[in-house]
């Protein structure tokens, strides 16, 4: 499971971030002041940063350059200092990305997943859910390494899925994708189908739009 460490004077903002970033399968640990976080980094594991620039103790662009002194691990600052000189001064710190303050959860999240790309671009491997991961290679999906029985069909559709996160999909792109040339087409089926993958993943990974078609939410 990815582990991001928030760092974050605020505490109801902290809280904030972390039960939104916990809803979307991140594991986070929560870090008050810049001294603490340069001693959790040390002692811990964390995939990304999310790190408030005005901290109590030591600085967030400070806190920035003392990680960088052990740690190659992605930041992201997210702070109310938005002068073009700031910013500046957040990328030579050590900044990965740069935030500002008022922001919205959505735009965190999609700066988070767009790191994890970055990181993770050679990866066949997608986590579903924190227990489910799919190859994108061998087109399985597995359970804590044990491989999760899907028909053909499933395993189209979750790809199908897969590869376009948080876009509607119309029944007919489905179709499309799932279904051989010449083979007949129906929506029953489709429903069948839809039904069975969110036995395996959750029902809320797969919205259903009405009269759109359906949507794959990671």
């Amino acid at each position: 499971m990815i582990h991001i460490l928030v760092v974050e004077d605020d505490v109801d903002l902290n809280s904030t971030i972390c039960k939104y970033l916990q809803m979307k399968s991140f594991a986070c640990s929560a870090v008050f002041d810049g001294e603490k976080a340069v001693e959790m980094v040390y002692e811990n594991h964390y995939d990304i940063i999310i790190l408030d620039g005005k901290l109590p103790h030591l600085h967030g662009f400070e806190v920035a350059k003392e990680i960088r002194k052990n740690s190659t691990v992605p930041i992201i600052f997210l702070t109310s200092l938005n002068s073009s000189k700031d910013i500046e001064k957040g990328f030579l710190s050590g900044g990965d990305d740069y935030l500002t303050k008022p922001f919205s959860l959505s735009e965190l999240h999609l700066r988070i997943n767009a790191i994890l790309r970055r990181l993770y671009k050679n990866e066949t491997l997608v986590k579903v859910t924190p227990s489910l991961q799919f190859d994108t290679q061998k087109q399985i999906l597995y359970r804590e390494n044990n491989i999760v029985k899907l028909t053909a069909k499933e395993i189209r559709l979750l790809n199908i899925f897969i590869q376009n996160d948080g876009k509607i999909l119309s029944k007919e792109a489905i179709f499309e994708s799932i279904y051989d040339y010449c083979e007949e087409v129906s929506e029953s089926s489709l429903r069948v189908y839809i039904n069975s993958l969110r036995k395996v993943l959750g029902k809320e990974k797969i919205e259903t739009i009405k009269n759109l078609g359906y949507r794959y939410v990671e």
